[in-house]
């Protein structure tokens, strides 16, 4: 897939660009989400647009739902029953006293539509070897859990590795496991599961709610949230990372420390469960 097949919907105009005096661009003063597209539906919408308004509200910034609904439906039926990915990019727009935001921000709307699915998703679901990062990650809680636009923590721990692995494992400086460069993690103890506290960093991704939320409890799977060391990790008796677009990737290497583990049941369980969720609810407008 190439940038040219990549559909774009900026301000309501098809192949309009940003303004260069955008605060996105000058301070990343905005959020996005990024969402898998299946046969021209995106069936965790609701949870996204969900996490974007919670996370505009922290901003102070008061979006449009009409107009996300419309501009959505308007850039989906240009590729009609397609696979790919859908990402939208919300700003403050242009204005403001240097930091000093406008009082009355015309925030940008920036839709991108990819068409075409990456071999690594349906790859990984047999099992991903991650790359583990040097670089850790520090404490904000005033940002913790958003997917907003200030992402060069991640931009400095992708530029650790090529292409040899798939997904990087990120850390904060204490040396707790939090996420992954793209993903969340679930790890399974002698008392269960767990995933990382995502109170002082990282970001709560949709999939990971619909694991704890929905997954989780239709196979009786309870998952608890705190504090996660490396030590942990590494005794775990299976473990997976997870985002919307490419679902749930059981991990079976840690890399370059060389550490090994086999796709286990429960991981299984949570793919396939998943896979029949995404079929039910194929036209689902609001998740359960």
């Amino acid at each position: 897939m190439t940038d040219s097949e990549v559909i774009t919907l900026t301000n309501g105009e098809f192949g309009a660009t940003l303004s260069p005096l955008d605060r996105g661009l000058a301070y990343g003063d905005g959020l996005f989400e990024t969402a898998r597209v299946r046969a021209g539906q995106v069936p965790l919408w609701s949870f996204h647009r969900q996490r974007l308004i919670a996370g505009a509200r922290r901003l102070g910034l008061v979006l449009d739902t009409g107009r996300l609904e419309r501009e959505r439906e308007r850039l989906l039926a240009r590729l009609p029953a397609a696979d790919g990915s859908l990402k939208l990019v919300v700003t403050r727009g242009v204005g403001g006293k240097a930091y000093q935001p406008p009082k009355q921000p015309q925030i940008s709307y920036c839709w991108q539509l990819r068409p075409g699915v990456s071999p690594v998703w349906q790859k990984g679901r047999d099992g991903v070897v991650l790359h583990e990062c040097r670089h850790r990650l520090g404490d904000n809680p005033v940002l913790a859990g958003m997917k907003h636009l200030n992402r060069l923590e991640y931009v400095l721990a992708r530029m650790e590795w090529d292409d040899e692995y798939p997904e990087g494992l990120l850390s904060d400086a204490a040396g707790h496991i939090i996420e992954g460069t793209l993903s969340n993690v679930f790890i399974r103890l002698e008392d269960g599961w767990w995933t990382p506290r995502l109170d002082r960093n990282g970001v709560a991704g949709v999939m990971r709610r619909l694991v704890m939320e929905v997954l989780g409890p239709q196979l009786d799977l309870v998952v608890q949230e705190g504090q996660v060391t490396r030590e942990a990790l590494i005794g775990a008796r299976e473990w997976f990372v997870c985002n919307s677009v490419f679902g749930i990737w059981p991990v079976t290497g840690l890399a370059p420390g060389g550490e090994t583990w086999t796709v286990g049941p429960q991981t299984r369980q949570l793919q396939s469960c998943f896979e029949h969720w995404l079929a039910e609810n194929r036209n689902l407008k609001e998740v359960p």
